[in-house]
């Protein structure tokens, strides 16, 4: 990807960067495709990334992380190594998979076996967020199949 200036006089290079731009998305395949992803499993990854980015939890960290940004009326960078973007990715991470697992099990009972490879973590992380889903009253208790 990149960002190219053009002017309103220049639109025969505007074409070229579009149909450039357009090119390379298109040589990429469908979703997934290159990765060999199953488009079902990504789908469900998408939906719940798209949760987590609208919820609460990530909202507030974006709002420290623009008042750090901020301080003193001088805006500045965030460092690489700052504990925020810990807390961002840590927070995505958790959100994403608990929306996960939230969506899946709305098809209805699935063994913790089949959420961890799903899901892509442990069976102890599926089990702890089942148990904060259902504290929530997102899930009923009977839709975690334990072995």
């Amino acid at each position: 990807m990149s960002l190219e200036w053009v002017s309103a006089a220049e639109g025969p290079r505007f074409v070229d960067l579009i149909t450039a731009f357009t090119n390379g998305i298109k040589e990429l395949g469908p979703l997934g495709s290159s990765e060999g992803l199953d488009l079902d499993p990504l789908m469900v990854k998408l939906k719940a990334a798209r949760m987590a980015l609208e919820g609460k939890r990530l909202r507030m960290v974006f709002a420290r992380q623009a008042k750090y940004m901020k301080q003193g009326d001088t805006y500045r960078e965030l460092p690489a190594d700052h504990k925020l973007h810990a807390d961002l990715e840590k927070i995505l991470v958790e959100e994403s998979a608990a929306n996960g697992l939230l969506l899946y099990l709305q098809d209805g009972p699935r063994p913790v076996d089949e959420l961890v490879e799903l899901l892509n973590i442990s069976s102890d992380n599926v089990i702890s967020l089942f148990k904060k889903l259902e504290k929530k009253q997102l899930v009923e208790s009977d839709r975690l199949i334990v072995s």
